[in-house]
């Protein structure tokens, strides 16, 4: 009986062990398959595949990179703010949703300056298209705008 039971024991301690091998292995997979699926969102296929001097636009696919730049300035209801673009690659044009209901704003010389009409959050999506081809690169989910600035009326200055 001994022997009996200590067979079951290391049987099952066996099979514990290969459960959870098993789900370890499917996890990773799972894992890779996510980060696979993130970079090849970002690859196009080149149509026209012209004698360049550049290696990135005369590849068959194209690897667009392109953010937005993280500035500690927030923007402020009702006044201008600019946004960005740094990483950019040569060849895509670049848009900027700015989440508030009206069309995309092109990026030009790297920059697109905006007035956001009153305070909320509004969720910003860096967009890029290269041949009739459109890839998202980034999402802010909730722009936090910062409060409008109140200038309170200063009175008569007295010297003495």
């Amino acid at each position: 009986m001994t022997k009996g039971k200590g067979l079951n024991r290391e049987t099952i301690l066996l099979i514990v062990v290969a459960v959870f091998g098993v789900v370890g292995l499917i996890a990773l997979q799972v894992a890779q398959n996510n980060d696979a699926n993130k970079d090849s969102k970002a690859l196009v296929q080149s149509e026209s595949q012209q004698v360049s001097s550049d290696a990135q636009t005369s590849e068959k696919y194209q690897k667009i990179t392109g953010k937005l730049l993280a500035t500690n300035k927030l923007p402020e209801a009702g006044q201008p703010f600019k946004f960005y673009l740094i990483e950019s690659s040569i060849g895509p044009t670049y848009e900027l949703d700015l989440g508030d209901g009206k069309a995309r704003r092109p990026f030009i010389n790297g920059e697109v300056e905006c007035i956001f009409p009153e305070q909320k959050s509004f969720p910003v999506t860096l967009y890029a298209s290269y041949e009739g081809q459109e890839v998202m690169l980034q999402r802010i989910d909730q722009l936090v705008l910062a409060h409008k600035r109140k200038v309170n009326p200063v009175g008569k200055v007295v010297d003495y």
